[in-house]
């Protein structure tokens, strides 16, 4: 077991049940492993951890059990010391506790008093002084409310802040495809195997159906399909299959993990698109090299490769999916 150092996260800062969450994900990236890999760790070492459950607790907001959250610290290598520490947060937050370490910031430093200014008119330079950072600090908060927007609803806010998704329509767009001509929409089985509707790669012009995407947890989205002739249903993958090469087809939404993706920035503006229920990447059967369209869209180990990278461009003009859609 591994003790922690300066590079380990801690769930010290954590104030609330969705920053205690967002702290653990920081742990499982940081350990590197998979959740598969997680979990035969963790049965190794005694303890039950399966891939799906603990992607499930990594894609809300809500505290985990304690008994996963100890699990999930002892398969990513830490020692009792911090699976206890670990714990302990928790359970001050599940009782609504939070110490004044994590809550109160240190006392900032009170400077000595200055001397006070003599009775009677206040002297000109000061107010001229007064006056000029006034106007500066309003020059800045105007120049900041043109450079990085308002959240008033009347602006872009996906411009203004290029790595939060918000829900709409999109176009969802495989960065390997560099003239950005494909996306992702309705197709079918190249081998013929079947002739169901899944997702395949195809020209943006007339892609088919529209999507939109809807928040259900912090950057955990469904992505739903608006079709003329069917309705509206929820991507997924195939059967909840937690292993490599499973398709992507839409069906009923139920809110269940394997049709829930967490949309992860990348880069600015780009997205890996990974499935909750496996914590794999969406990516495009035959990886990068396959460009051509009907190419089938499957759930692969990340790589990092430029098929799993995915622009997000939002449809204007449409309204939002009214509300149980």
């Amino acid at each position: 077991m591994t003790r922690c150092d300066d590079t380990t996260p801690r769930p010290d800062s954590a104030t609330t049940a969705a920053e205690y969450v967002a702290a653990l994900r920081e742990l499982r990236e940081w350990s590197a492993l998979t959740y598969r890999q997680l979990a035969a760790k963790a049965e190794a070492s005694g303890h039950v951890l399966p891939a799906s459950t603990v992607a499930a607790a990594l894609g809300r907001g809500t505290l985990p059990r304690a008994d996963l959250v100890e699990a999930l610290v002892f398969a990513c290598g830490l020692d009792a010391e911090a699976a206890a520490r670990w714990l302990t947060v928790r359970e001050d937050l599940a009782a609504g506790r939070v110490s004044e370490q994590r809550a109160t910031p240190a006392p900032a430093e009170v400077p000595d008093p200055a001397p006070p200014l003599p009775t009677g008119r206040r002297p000109r330079r000061l107010i001229a002084i007064a006056v000029g950072v006034a106007g500066l600090l309003i020059a800045i908060g105007v120049i900041g409310a043109v450079r990085y927007g308002t959240d008033d609803g009347d602006g872009d806010e996906n411009a203004a802040f290029p790595n939060r998704v918000r829900d709409g329509f999109y176009l969802i767009k495989p960065t390997h495809i560099g003239d950005g001509s494909l996306c992702l929409g309705e197709g079918r089985e190249r081998n013929g195997r079947t002739d169901r509707p899944i997702a395949v790669q195809r020209p943006c012009g007339d892609v088919v159906p529209d999507t939109y995407l809807v928040a259900v947890a912090p950057d955990v989205y469904l992505i739903k399909w608006r079709n003329p002739v069917d309705g509206v249903g929820c991507l997924r993958v195939d059967d909840a299959i937690l292993v490599p090469g499973a398709l992507l087809s839409p069906g009923d939404c139920t809110g269940a993990a394997h049709e829930r993706f967490l949309i992860e920035p990348v880069d600015p503006g780009v997205f890996r698109l990974r499935p909750v229920h496996s914590g794999l990447c969406v990516g495009i059967l035959g990886g990068p090299h396959e460009t051509t369209v009907k190419a089938e869209a499957a759930q692969a180990l990340c790589s990092g490769s430029a098929d799993q990278r995915f622009r997000l461009e939002p449809v204007k003009g449409r309204k939002p999916l009214p509300a149980g859609q």
